[in-house]
């Protein structure tokens, strides 16, 4: 049976296909053009989407038709591209691209591919990764697994070293593709390969270094002729193409002169490598640093490492070796070609992947172990602020989980939870990827601390997270979803956490005049102050109901409150059914129940057992007494804690308190 799955390497600026052929041996499948690597590039023309190196030839041409450097922005929900009113995001363009990959091999094997591995920078997040797959998808494509490139690297380089000793040791993987850089050390004993340790930067590459030598030949432009090329964006493709050319000579030759026109002025200038260099070391420096952080993170010196190996087209700057070699004190690995050696090995490990799929023996004996790239935690909230509790630090093995079983409801009746990720190494998690605020509901009906959950947070064999709630008492896993209010960390570490807020008003007879008409104007501060992102107010009225539903429209509450008015009892139990019918509890959403009264309810049995179905389901409930008819003790013990009861003798005090209460919540 025809093996149909194919290993992709997925790059910046050029892409690789290539599969396991009959001999065992991965080799990299042409294009439709002839090429062992496809440029990264999309052009939209007409009714057509071109990939490859007619789209990249096209750049200067028609420069707002095409596309590069899509990888750089994978995962990203605001980067789009547009062409004749419609988007493209980073997954579908690269979903193009995969395409043209796909169906070139296709016509080279003769037969239909159908599934792939693909491989990502090392340093890729959740978010990334799940792009990837996601353009997989786009291109028809089944995804048997996601590989890091480093890890890809050392696969071939552990098929393909023709020395046997130097299949065994730790080696180094110093990947510096396009967009992109990853250095991992990997270490081989037998048949086991195993990532010891991974960093990089996924906005590190080529196109750093072909940037600055764009800078630095438009400012060299602008000195002499007072034109600035880059303000063109056709004049700025083709100073990219000639400045990209020149680099690639400069790895080959001492200096390059460079020739370049826009608007009938001409420059020529001479660029040596050694000014090259000087312009980019920043760069290597970068890398270096890298470099050295893999090492300590692995507790190695670089003298313990046997081998160095190269991915990734830039390593053949001069520069890069010379860096290499003064940190390592030897010449890299030359055992494979660093343009195509990600390819091979995402080539084997899909041979791998459908042989097992199959029920066949492996084509090669040989099994990969990689580490999580970043840590996985849970944001909490400790010594008043938010915090990232790590769960699966940096460089675990994956796939790698851990569970936490401590976690109880806090009130009767609570069945959901809400769950903040975040991955990253910052203590901050504002300074993290947000992964995600997820919902777990289905929590069966207890009182308070009586429901025990479990929770698994996992990092898959793609490395990709994954997290599971119990509840421990029944063994139930609890469905989730991501939650659907529109909360930032950022708005949480602010102090603008989401949040309801009924307000209760007694509207019983003893309020007639300059009572009411405090009570309103206090209302108004209150919600002028409290409204604002992710906030919203209702107003309720004792007697009378719902005057105004749960919303952020201020005219709305400002009408409501206008229309207060005194017109019988204090039915008080009645006021707070209502609103507690209303505020329904929605996960990450705080529910705030204020009451303003002036004297006694109806029903003070009543009023007292709906303020304890608020307080035990989870909302705060706060109780504003004014005038001398007040009884403390009810409305202490209405509130849900001391300081939520407030006192004002007088009406007039009634302002300065719900300014102080706005304040509180985070209002101002």
């Amino acid at each position: 049976m025809k093996q149909h799955a194919v290993g992709i390497d997925l790059g910046t600026t050029f892409s690789a296909i290539a599969h396991v052929n009959k001999y065992g041996v991965p080799e990299v499948i042409h294009n439709a053009e002839g090429e062992r690597i496809t440029p990264s590039v999309v052009l939209f023309e007409g009714d057509e989407i071109i990939v490859g190196t007619y789209a990249k030839q096209s750049a200067v041409a028609y420069p707002e038709q095409v596309v590069e450097f899509v990888k750089r922005h994978m995962g990203e929900d605001n980067f789009t591209f547009e062409y004749r009113g419609e988007s493209y995001n980073p997954e579908r363009l690269s979903g193009f691209i995969l395409s043209k990959l796909k169906h070139d091999a296709e016509l080279r094997l003769g037969h239909k591919i159908d599934q792939a591995v693909i491989t990502v920078p090392a340093y890729f997040g959740e978010k990334e990764r799940q792009a990837t797959i996601r353009a997989g998808k786009h291109a028809g494509l089944t995804v048997l697994k996601l590989v890091n490139e480093p890890t890809a690297a050392a696969f071939a380089y552990g098929i393909a070293a023709t020395d046997n000793k130097a299949k065994q040791g730790k080696v180094l993987v110093f990947d510096l593709g396009g967009g992109t850089f990853d250095v991992s050390i990997i270490e081989f004993k037998g048949k086991d390969l195993s990532v010891i340790a991974t960093t990089g930067d996924h906005h590190l590459g080529g196109k750093d270094w072909d940037d600055a030598l764009i800078n630095y030949t438009a400012a060299q432009f602008r000195a002499r002729h007072d034109i600035d090329p880059l303000d063109d964006l056709a004049a700025y493709h083709d100073l990219r193409q000639k400045c990209t050319n020149a680099k690639l000579s400069l790895s080959k030759r001492p200096k390059v002169s460079l020739f370049y026109d826009y608007k009938g002025k001409i420059l020529r200038l001479e660029v040596t490598r050694d000014k090259f260099e000087d312009l980019t070391m920043g760069l290597v420096n970068r890398c270096r640093t890298l470099t050295e952080d893999v090492l300590r993170d692995a507790g190695l010196k670089a003298n313990n490492i046997d081998t160095v190996v190269l991915a990734g087209g830039s390593t053949r700057m001069p520069m890069v070796r010379d860096m290499i070699r003064k940190v390592f004190d030897k010449d890299p690995a030359t055992d494979i070609n660093p343009d195509e050696c990600v390819a091979y090995g995402a080539a084997l490990t899909a041979a791998i992947e459908a042989s097992r799929l199959q029920g066949q023996p492996p084509p090669v004996d040989i099994r990969t172990h990689d580490v999580t790239s970043h840590s996985l935690g849970m944001v909490v909230y400790r010594d008043g602020k938010l915090w990232n509790s790590k769960i699966i630090e940096r460089n675990s093995r994956i796939p790698s989980e851990r569970t936490r079983d401590d976690y109880v409801t806090s009130h009767d009746g609570q069945s959901t939870m809400d769950l903040w990720l975040v991955q990253g190494e910052n203590e901050d998690p504002v300074e993290c990827s947000v992964l995600g605020h997820f919902e777990f509901y289905g929590i069966p009906i207890r009182p308070a601390g009586r429901s025990r959950l479990a929770v698994t947070f996992r990092y898959n064999a793609n490395g990709i997270v994954e997290v599971e709630a119990m509840d421990l008492d029944s063994g139930q896993t609890l469905a989730h979803r991501m939650a659907t209010s529109n909360v930032t960390l950022d708005d949480l570490a602010k102090g603008r956490p989401p949040m309801n807020i009924v307000l209760l008003v007694d509207c019983s007879g003893s309020m007639y005049g300059t009572n009411i008409v405090e009570a309103r104007a206090a209302a108004r501060t209150f919600a002028d102050q409290t409204l604002g992102p992710n906030r919203q107010i209702s107003v309720v009225a004792f007697p009378g109901g719902v005057v105004c539903p749960l919303t952020a429209d201020r005219e709305r509450i400002f009408g409501a409150i206008e229309n207060l008015s005194p017109i019988g009892s204090t039915p008080l139990a009645e006021g707070l059914l209502a609103a507690r019918e209303m505020m329904k509890s929605r996960a990450g959403v705080q529910r705030i129940f204020v009451v303003l009264t002036d004297g006694h309810p109806d029903d003070p049995e009543g009023a007292m057992a709906e303020a304890h179905r608020i307080r035990t389901s989870g909302g705060r409930l706060v109780s504003v007494g004014v005038g001398n008819q007040v009884k403390p003790d009810f409305l202490k013990a209405l509130a849900s804690k001391p300081e939520d009861y407030h006192f004002c003798s007088e009406p007039v005090e009634l302002k300065g308190t719900f300014i102080n209460l706005a304040t509180e919540l985070g209002g101002g």
